[in-house]
């Protein structure tokens, strides 16, 4: 009897312990998850990249030990998934064997980017643990000089689906002899013959009327955006053509004339506000000209396929051609801390009329965080484009 009730104390005991140790476990895997996922909140917080010190001409080596996913709104490296996919389904569709650009400085074929993609796509799986894999896998072929960089996002703009008070400024769709007068004589009716004499009107070519003519040209400038109707219905438009003259932005044109200091996009819409005389007489000196298409998603880049936020690049395709992994760095505007950095593994997969040789355009969302950013942002900053090893 004494034995069995010893034995039996034991048990009990031992109950105790396991139930102890079980509240234990639970309330360590508690905090675990907790600290997941602070750390899971902390890493989806792109102002955090400030606490990291400011880009600069700096080797791949210093690049690699700050370049952190959060930086560009990521979780981790393996949500660059998406777009690898995109950049390989295009690269692999062009002539393997053919060349994608022949400059002094790079030259590499289609395959050349095939393999790198590849290569980068298989290692996503480990770059969170070992961000080394990056200088080890690729070469880093610098870009001599640097790179000028910009942004751009997508706008949403007020709109009617027919012309009324309010909504006086068409958005034009391609006319139909846009490509046939191009090939002819090179280019085709200026800005300023288009808005002046109203050469379009009446022909079926109007998709809608905005409001406001200043949004339209920044509408252009962006490539694609989203048309907020009257009547409580969303279309997206995207880029669909251009009317060939060189684009000359309105920001130059306005400190040609000692208008503006800086020229940003928001110093520019403060001075329209309070001159709506003279709108129409500094968008008229671009004789650039942007045809838009509706569409059925949102910003669409050259590649054919929607632009992902802090990834996609609007890079000049006879120097950075489409499809290449661009590592780029720049000091980015913040509306709280003035200046942040922002290193990234970019992806070629947009052009634009204004993006020339050492020029890439980031694009920054759509949200007000990307407005500020691609509204500011005028700095000069590393790039390099990876190749696999």
């Amino acid at each position: 009897m004494f034995m069995h009730t010893i034995a039996l104390r034991i048990l009990q005991y031992g109950k105790i312990c396991h139930s102890i140790m079980r509240k234990v476990q639970f309330l360590a895997l508690s905090l675990l998850i907790a600290v997941e996922l602070c750390a899971c909140a902390k890493k989806s917080t792109p102002e955090e990249g400030s606490s990291l010190p400011l880009v600069g001409f700096e080797s791949p080596e210093v690049f690699v030990a700050n370049l952190l996913p959060h930086n560009q709104n990521l979780t981790s490296w393996k949500n660059l998934a998406p777009s690898v996919r995109k950049s390989l389904l295009y690269v692999k569709r062009k002539p393997q064997n053919t060349l994608a650009v022949k400059r002094p400085g790079l030259s590499l074929t289609w395959g050349d980017l095939t393999k790198t993609l590849t290569r980068l796509r298989d290692l996503l799986p480990k770059l969170d643990a070992e961000p080394h894999l990056l200088l080890e896998n690729f070469r880093w072929v610098e870009i001599d000089g640097g790179i000028m960089y910009s942004g751009y996002y997508e706008p949403t703009l007020r709109a009617s689906r027919t012309r009324k008070p309010g909504y006086p400024q068409a958005i034009y769709k391609t006319p139909p002899d846009l490509h046939k007068i191009i090939a002819r004589r090179g280019k085709y009716y200026d800005r300023r013959t288009i808005e002046e004499q109203q050469i379009l009107a009446g022909k079926g070519l109007e998709l809608a009327w905005a409001a406001d003519p200043v949004d339209v040209f920044f509408l252009e400038i962006q490539g694609s955006g989203r048309l907020q109707f009257d009547d409580g219905t969303q279309a997206f438009v995207n880029y669909a053509g251009q009317n060939g003259h060189k684009y000359k932005s309105s920001g130059r044109i306005m400190r040609e004339k000692g208008l503006l200091k800086r020229g940003d996009i928001f110093e520019q819409r403060e001075w329209f506000k309070k001159n709506p005389g003279r709108v129409r007489e500094i968008l008229n000196e671009n004789p650039s000209y942007v045809f838009f298409k509706f569409g059925t998603q949102g910003s669409v880049g050259a590649m054919g396929y929607t632009v992902d936020d802090w990834l996609s690049l609007a890079t000049d395709k006879n120097f950075i051609p489409m499809g290449a992994i661009v590592a780029y760095g720049v000091n980015v505007p913040n509306e709280k801390k003035g200046s942040v950095p922002l290193r990234g593994i970019g992806f070629a997969q947009d052009v634009g009329g204004a993006i020339k040789r050492n020029r890439i355009d980031i694009f920054c969302g759509s949200d007000s965080h990307g407005n500020f950013v691609a509204s500011f942002l005028d700095a000069k900053g590393p790039a390099w484009v990876l190749l696999a090893k």
